[in-house]
């Protein structure tokens, strides 16, 4: 039971990781009026390398509250020794975000033709044999912690991914599917960040999810697609225990809601990101009590 939680645990809080995001240097708009194709132009031997920023801003806040939903099984569950372990792994888990680099490589498939490769490879920064734990916990966010792929016209490629690990590939590197001009509006369709199983009970949900191109700039000669995200998903129900937990419990009224915002420069003649910055954050109450955000950044590496 104490394995099977921490486990869901390190899941939700990799997950989470509000409303604002870093402000660009503003160019004069450009006048051409056509729409363009934004694809990845990456050509064969060569690798794009991001620095990228997967960092928790502030102090988070996470909380077990059970209520009465375990009250048959008071023998059988410590809810105190759940809270203790629940704090201990959220306190692990910041600790190793913030000691750990991560780096994103992009290059094109040697199996798929018009694919790009994507690895995300994280490093501890640090050697310090006082920040050490556990080497299984920690190789959480060690070497490649993420590897998928892209169509050059920007559509997902690896379908076969986790649903977090697909989040962070479309949200990261998935591009409009077709031409588009300023104003233009799309949606991330491989993007969700809400997941319930069948112990929730819905009694209400919402759901945002536009990426548009704000303008197209010129900057010396160079054209430069500014794109900005606004997604939101929410929900609200009620969590019924599982079965295994005994019967008589209590359903506990339980929120949920994430918010992503950014804002992206990508260079229509390069195919690739010059900067993107955005902001995720997760609300949560109920059985799980949170309140964090993280900040996504990716910076080209030379």
């Amino acid at each position: 039971m104490r394995i099977l939680f921490v486990l869901g645990i390190i899941g939700f809080a990799l997950l989470a990781v509000t409303s604002s995001f870093t402000q660009q240097e503003e160019y004069p708009p450009t006048s051409v009026p056509e729409p363009f194709e934004l694809n990845w132009k990456i050509t064969e031997g060569d690798t794009l390398f991001y620095e990228t920023v997967l960092a928790e801003i502030g102090e988070s806040e996470f909380e077990f509250e059970a209520g009465d939903m375990f009250k048959d099984t008071n023998d059988s569950l410590d809810i105190d020794e759940l809270s203790r372990i629940q704090e201990e792994t959220g306190d692990k888990l910041r600790n190793l975000l913030a000691n750990t680099d991560f780096v994103t490589q992009l290059y094109p498939s040697s199996v798929f033709a018009d694919v790009i490769n994507i690895e995300m490879v994280g490093k501890r920064n640090e050697d310090d044999a006082a920040n050490e734990f556990d080497q299984g916990f920690a190789s959480v966010m060690t070497g490649v912690v993420l590897r998928g792929s892209v169509n050059t016209n920007g559509t997902l490629h690896s379908f076969w991914l986790k649903s977090g690990q697909k989040n962070l590939v479309a949200l990261l590197f998935e591009l409009p599917d077709g031409p588009v001009k300023a104003g233009d509006t799309w949606t991330l369709s491989n993007v969700n960040f809400v997941g319930n199983d069948q112990n929730f009970i819905c009694l209400e949900a919402e759901k945002r999810n536009i990426v548009r191109l704000t303008e197209i700039q010129e900057v010396d000669g160079e054209l430069i697609a500014i794109i900005d995200y606004d997604i939101r998903e929410y929900v609200l129900g009620d969590f019924q225990a599982p079965v295994f937990f005994g019967e008589g419990g209590d359903p506990s009224k339980t929120t949920m809601e994430f918010s992503f915002q950014a804002r992206a420069e990508f260079s229509i003649d390069q195919g690739k990101w010059l900067s993107y910055n955005g902001l995720l954050a997760l609300e949560s109450s109920g059985v799980m009590n949170s309140n964090s955000k993280q900040q996504f950044a990716l910076i080209e590496r030379e």
